[in-house]
């Protein structure tokens, strides 16, 4: 009883999965690809699953036609499998035991596709069986499609060839292919394909990329639909060999979204030999072709053994000795050193010397070594074929005799009360110990120290001040007070004064108002010119534009130096805009806004045209179809169609992008745009139904 309740239970589930699948039948398509030689144009065509492909190697195929710009396709021709007797004449024509073997999988795939796969369900083999015979099947068929794309004679036994042989030179096709019979179980999809009958020029060029490792090369090419299935010939001393036993395909797993691209490696090679590729890839027509060959030559691209760096000395004041050694034995290509230095570990290293040092130097005198830094040195061991290795980098401790680097004074401000803040950046010495401050009231004149910010020796962990204060008068007639400061060590080591700084004294006087001259309206915007605020001081001028006097000035544009016209073009049509401007000085006070000018540009009243008319007939109906990008509201269309005297008349309005209307007579038409406030655009080109 339990087993029959399982029996019903599994029946169940099989009938609800075939109901569902009833609910959304699966689709089939049949993909198409055309190319033209010779003044025809050969197809061919292959079903997306086996089941397809057994219905149209037992029924055959329908290969239907339409020009490109039709939307009508008419049948052209058939195709379907050979017979017994046709196969066994192609075979008797085999060249090669390859070919021979191709057209026999071809012939019993064909012969196969009657049988009906399946049985009995066996309950005690589950799903796994089902998997299993569905993977059969998919490598059957898989089989069968790449032995009709490698051989021709393949593909027409199996009527997945057509060659069309009406067509002509330049024109426009497109093609289709159909089942003669039908699958129950999907919907045929027949993808079209579109080609102009004409040669088309590299289509299957292909570049290689090399890629030199020591004796071994890399090579990789992009993937392109017309080519697959490839092969590798390297050519020595006029002596060719294949390198891969089976054709090279690029295999990628489902949703794979990465760069398409087919790589290929060759090792044991033999370095500073030249070695010449060749790359061959199949068509899906049969052929096998040439589309690239490439020299490589693999180079020695191991590194000599690295040197030992020792802790460099300061020996003197000016001079700081480097040394190393390298442990033997000492490979036979090795070259010679390269000294460099740094201020980082991790940072760039510059050579220290024009020319590579011996191969038995141990050491290096460095005489611009970096004063009051951190210096790094770097010892690089370089071999015949430039393969470097490098030493760990190795600080060396200098004697503290230097000075701090000229210091930065950042900014100066005076407020209202005439309180100074000056702000100095902080120098990189481990040693400072701080600044001191000097004061001018002109550039020229001598600086007076007004202020110092030093640490005491037991003080090292707090910060050094680099904010100071000044006081000054704000009623003077020099404009500019004028700061620099120098910066100490604990060893009373000076810096170089910094850099003068000039702060100005507050300023209450707003620049002069700049004025328009001249204002300029054209059917693509407006032209202004102007002259800009006079005040030597001014650090911007702004130019704003509004569209209601009663609205405020919306700043649009930061005028250049010196800059006296602009042209706005950023405007609609038909639509008054108002300018002005203002002047801003470094002290941030505003001119007045300038006198404003008003300008339109103006509206030439030609409306775009429609786009794309197209035309649709069903039975006795007429349905003509365009675009127009930007429709509204006060849009609409007069449609046109020629009298028995060949004039375009007026003949009916549409307010949507299309027209329909009953008649079953030639007829010819044109669409023309219009708007409510009386503009138009020109009249389309016509459209004639037959």
């Amino acid at each position: 009883m339990k087993h029959t309740q399982n029996l019903v239970s599994i029946c169940i589930v099989f009938f609800v999965f075939a109901f569902a699948k009833a609910q959304q039948q699966p689709t089939s398509s049949i993909k198409t690809a055309a190319r033209y030689s010779n003044g025809s144009i050969e197809l061919r065509f292959f079903p997306d699953r086996k089941r397809t492909l057994d219905i149209g190697l037992q029924s055959g195929f329908i290969i239907e036609r339409a020009n490109s710009k039709a939307s009508n396709y008419v049948e052209i021709g058939r195709t379907k499998a050979f017979s017994i007797q046709q196969w066994q004449e192609v075979l008797d024509k085999a060249v090669t035991e390859e070919e021979k073997i191709q057209l026999e999988i071809a012939q019993d795939f064909t012969a196969a596709s009657g049988d009906k796969n399946g049985g009995n369900l066996d309950l005690t083999e589950g799903i796994g069986a089902i998997r299993a015979q569905k993977g059969d099947e998919d490598f059957q068929f898989m089989v069968s499609v790449l032995t009709a794309i490698k051989n021709t004679n393949a593909a027409q036994g199996m009527g997945l060839s057509f060659i069309d042989n009406t067509v002509q030179r330049g024109v426009s096709y497109s093609y289709r292919v159909k089942l003669v019979g039908n699958v129950p179980v999907y919907t045929i999809d027949p993808v079209p394909v579109d080609i102009i009958a004409a040669a088309q020029e590299n289509l299957y060029k292909n570049e290689v990329f090399t890629k030199t490792g020591d004796t071994e090369l890399s090579f990789v090419w992009e993937d392109i639909p017309e080519l697959s299935g490839v092969d590798v010939e390297r050519t020595i001393n006029g002596k060719s060999i294949q390198l891969n036993d089976a054709p090279i395909y690029a295999l990628r797993g489902k949703g794979y979204k990465g760069p398409k691209r087919t790589a290929f490696n060759e090792d044991s090679l033999i370095n500073y030999q030249k070695y010449t590729y060749r790359f061959y890839g199949r068509t899906i027509f049969g052929e096998r072709l040439l589309f690239a060959e490439v020299v490589g030559m693999p180079r020695d691209l191991t590194p000599p053994q690295q040197a030992f760096l020792k802790q460099p000395q300061h020996t003197k004041p000016n001079e700081v000795l480097v040394e190393w050694e390298m442990k033997a034995p000492i490979a036979a290509d090795f070259k010679g050193f390269a000294v460099s230095r740094s201020d980082k570990n991790d940072g760039y290293f510059s050579l220290l010397h024009d020319k590579l040092l011996p191969k038995g130097a141990t050491k290096f005198i460095d005489k611009s070594f970096l004063k009051g830094k951190t210096n790094y040195y770097l010892v690089q061991a370089v071999d015949t074929a430039n393969n470097i290795s490098s030493s760990f980098p190795v600080a060396v401790t200098l004697i503290d005799s230097i000075p701090p680097i000229k210091p930065i004074v950042l900014s100066g401000k005076i407020d209202s009360l005439g309180i100074v803040t000056i702000a100095i950046k902080k120098n990189p010495e481990s040693d400072l110990m701080g600044y001191r401050l000097y004061r001018s009231n002109a550039e020229e004149h001598e600086f007076s120290a007004i202020r110092e910010g030093f640490l005491s020796l037991d003080s090292l962990k707090n910060p050094v001040q680099t904010i100071f204060k000044d006081t000054v008068t704000l009623k003077s007639l020099t404009p500019y007070i004028y700061y620099k400061a120098e910066a100490l060590d604990f060893n009373h080591n000076t810096s170089a004064k910094s850099a003068i700084l000039k702060v100005k004294r507050p300023d209450k006087i707003a620049p002069t108002t700049p004025v328009f001259k001249h204002r300029k309206s054209t059917k693509d915007g407006i032209e202004l010119t102007f002259s800009q605020s006079r005040s030597i001081d001014v650090k911007e001028q702004i130019l704003y534009r509004k569209t209601d006097m009663k609205e405020p000035w919306v700043q649009l544009i930061n005028l250049e130096k010196d800059q006296t016209t602009y042209i706005d073009n950023a405007v609609g049509k038909g639509k008054t805009y108002y300018y002005s401007m203002r002047a801003i000085d470094d002290s941030n006070n505003t001119s007045k806004y300038a006198f404003p000018v008003q300008g339109k540009a103006y509206d030439t009243g030609m409306r775009a045209p429609i786009e794309n008319l197209r035309v649709k007939r069903n039975e006795n109906e007429i349905t003509l179809t365009w675009n127009y990008p930007t429709k509204n509201e006060n849009t609409f269309f007069i449609i046109y169609k020629k009298n028995k005297k060949g004039q375009l008349v007026q003949h009916d309005r549409s307010l949507e992008l299309s027209f329909r209307e009953s008649g079953n007579k030639n007829a010819t038409y044109a669409i023309k745009v219009f708007t409510t406030d009386g503009r138009q655009s020109k009249i389309s080109e016509e459209i004639v139904v037959k």
